[in-house]
């Protein structure tokens, strides 16, 4: 750069010495460009801060496409950021303030890739090679833009590391000034902000477009299935599943005195002390420390609790009862009567009701209706139904299960004819052994969630459950937050009305066609789910496959992910809120068509501002265009359909087209529409739209009629 300066004041050295006389005063000339050669040399140090923005962004980039995280982020004291990348890279940001006029090079994405972009006179457009193509930030074929100001003063832009230099133009399609007469437009940073939640780290780039980059999420240990609270009786051993990724250390930092707990091979196992233990602690919390052997670490825990087992056999003057086991909802025991000829009645009681009534209450209370089928003659059919003579194995019936962590009496008592045959009387004594049903183990559900890839259009996202029980997840305006009455509403009643409404969509398949072809378990997710929005979510049930649709642009988004039993919920609710940007068109292409309406059939002239320009032009009933928010969302749904259907390469032209769309249904509203697309499938213009209505079945003539905006020939 300074090689060309020192030739340009040699050249006008040289002509104001062949024409001038010795009375000349070159002074005012020699400062001017004095001046020129300081400002330019000035800028060489800003020059080198923005390009190593571009390389700083192409990292990110990079990072982001090749699944490389974040370790942290640390502010320094003069403002600056150091980004630290799980593959031990790191970056150094400063944001700043751009130059009024100064280009902004910049990045955008589209269909999982990004693209370089150049803001010049506030007009964002792509960045493309000699050919035309859109230069990708990274991949096989990606590159990295670099800029400088020639001697000249004018910005520059190099796409092959800095061999092949051209002007930045404007607009109109004028170079863009480095340095005028009022200083140097230049900026001193192309980030304008750098911002981070537990999920992500966000970089604002000076166009406002934002790159997000995930924190480390490969980092963390997952206890599937684990209660808040284990209950264990002495000796009992229990393990559980353990599920990691990114962990190089663990250690059990926590135990009641007298438990032993092992991690070995993904296997977390907890014993309980032996029923002879001398010392040890009846509750208390396991927790297990992990590291990623660098930077990170954290923690995961759990409650246990020791209760007496209460299994065993229990001698009485009458019988011999063992209870064999005891679970939350009932109770299995094994009666042996010492006199085989009594028969006897045996039966779960709620021992607080059995100690407020009295044996004598309880007793009379439970042969009412033995009485009853004495009395009429009925008694011996019944008695080797409801009563039992020798040994009886005895289990809760399932259609009175007990209540969990309840005290209750297993009672057990004969009974016989009185001298007049018309009640019973009991001929033992009421035998009565306390247990209590074991407390329900409620497993705290948890799910981690990561978003990724947020464009204006859409997200991927990914759901990591710790059990493998069925769960929903979906995305919600934060709208749907506000009733009606335009108070808020909670997560929950949000979750609910998001279940209500696959309700009344599958209502028929779920609850009145034969057969019932649909279950809930077929429309909620289990296991991990690694979505993308949009989608053409194909399930295994094929009745339950849906549409996924584009987001708005623009509009804040919540993700909920709530755990259900059929429609329940069983879980609390997570959220996930998120902003999707602005559509930014990339073009300032008009289109102008000719639409003529003959019976059902259309005749589109579409005639493109700059034709070089390539669009898609489809056509659509009125009623399907409606059902969108917005025109945007409405164009990358039909931009996604094109691509998911295999007819993207055929619908994409270019240049002056003349369109069919024939035999439409008759008297119907139809809407032709076009945007602007590359080759690689990136919209670049707004959405234009024509509403037009298809004749009856009677020969009127055609109706004619000019729009500002074009249609397409293909119908969805």
């Amino acid at each position: 750069m300074r090689q060309l300066i020192s030739s340009v004041l040699a050249v006008a050295a040289g002509l104001m010495l062949a024409g001038c006389t010795g009375a000349y005063d070159d002074s005012e000339l020699r400062k001017g460009l004095d001046d020129l050669r300081d400002r330019v040399e000035q800028l060489e140090s800003k020059l080198d801060k923005l390009n190593g923005d571009i390389e700083t962004i192409n990292a990110l980039v990079e990072s982001l496409q090749g699944g490389i995280s974040i370790v942290k982020v640390e502010e320094g004291a003069d403002g600056s950021y150091t980004i630290y990348f799980s593959d031990n890279t790191t970056a150094v940001i400063r944001s700043g303030s751009n130059g009024e006029d100064a280009p902004v090079i910049g990045v955008r994405e589209q269909d999982g890739v990004y693209y370089w972009t150049l803001t010049s006179d506030g007009e964002t457009t792509w960045l493309t090679d000699a050919d035309g193509r859109l230069l990708p930030v990274s991949g096989e074929d990606g590159t990295c833009p670099k800029l400088a100001v020639d001697d000249e003063g004018w910005w520059t832009v190099s796409y092959d590391g800095g061999t092949v230099w051209e002007r930045i133009l404007d607009a109109e399609g004028n170079p863009v000034k480095a340095v005028t007469d009022e200083g140097s437009s230049v900026g001193d940073s192309f980030f304008s902000a750098v911002s981070q939640d537990d999920e992500n780290v966000y970089f604002t780039l000076a166009d406002g477009s934002v790159i997000t980059v995930a924190k480390k999420g490969d980092f963390y240990l997952i206890l599937r299935e684990v209660p808040e609270t284990s209950v264990f009786t002495f000796g009992q051993v229990k393990t559980y599943e353990v599920e990691s990724n990114g962990v190089a250390e663990t250690l059990v930092a926590g135990r009641p005195f007298g438990w032993t707990v092992t991690l070995e091979n993904e296997v977390l196992t907890v014993a309980a002390p032996a029923e002879d233990a001398q010392m040890y602690e009846s509750e208390g919390t396991v927790g297990i420390i992990y590291s990623d052997g660098d930077e990170r670490t954290s923690m995961v825990q759990f409650n246990v609790l020791l209760t007496a087992d209460q299994t065993g056999v229990t001698e009485g003057d009458d019988f011999t009862v063992e209870i064999t086991e005891v679970t939350g909802t009932g109770v299995a025991a094994t009666v042996t009567a010492k006199d085989a000829s009594v028969y006897y009645y045996v039966t779960a009681y709620d021992a607080a009701s059995f100690d407020e009534k009295g044996e004598d209450a309880v007793v009379a209370e439970s042969k009412a209706m033995f009485d009853y089928y004495l009395q009429f003659g009925m008694w011996d059919y019944y008695r080797d139904m409801l009563m039992h003579s020798g040994t009886y194995h005895y289990e809760t019936p399932a259609s009175t299960p007990l209540t969990a962590g309840q005290s209750y009496y297993l009672i057990v008592f004969g009974l016989e004819e009185d001298a007049s045959g018309q009640q019973l009387i009991p001929n033992t004594a009421v035998m009565k052994v306390p247990f209590t049903t074991t407390a329900e183990e409620v497993v705290n559900t948890s799910y981690r969630v990561s978003l990724s890839n947020i464009t204006w259009y859409g997200l991927d996202y990914t759901v990591v459950p710790s059990d493998d029980l069925h769960y929903f997840h979906g995305i919600v305006s934060q709208s749907a937050f506000i009733a009606e009455d335009g108070t808020r509403l909670t997560a929950a009643q949000v979750a609910e009305a998001y279940v209500k409404d696959y309700e009344q969509r599958y209502y028929d398949e779920l609850y009145l066609t034969d057969g019932q072809p649909l279950a809930w378990t077929d429309l909620s997710s289990h296991g991990t789910q690694e979505m993308s929005v949009p989608r053409a979510w194909i399930r295994e049930n094929e009745l339950a496959n849906e549409e996924i649709r584009p987001l708005v642009p623009d509009t804040d988004y919540c993700l909920l992910v709530f755990g259900v039993d059929g429609k329940d919920l069983r879980t609390d609710v997570v959220t996930k809120e998120f902003h999707t940007p602005a559509f930014q068109p990339l073009e300032n292409g008009t289109f102008e068509l000719e639409v003529t309406v003959s019976r059902q059939n259309l005749n589109i002239k579409v005639t493109p501002s700059d034709p070089d320009m390539s669009y898609i032009c489809h056509v659509d009933r009125s009623s399907v265009y409606e059902e969108f928010e917005d025109d945007m969302q409405f164009a990358a749904d039909d931009l996604f359909w094109a691509k998911y259907n295999g007819t993207f390469d055929k619908d994409l032209i270019s240049g002056e087209a003349t369109l069919k769309a024939e035999n439409l249904w008759a008297s119907t509203g139809y809407v032709v529409y076009v945007y602007g697309c590359t080759a690689d499938g990136v919209i670049t213009t707004p959405l234009t739209v024509t509403r037009v209505l298809t004749e009856a079945g009677s020969d009127n003539p055609p109706v004619s009629g000019t729009a500002a905006r074009p249609m397409t020939a293909r119908v969805r």
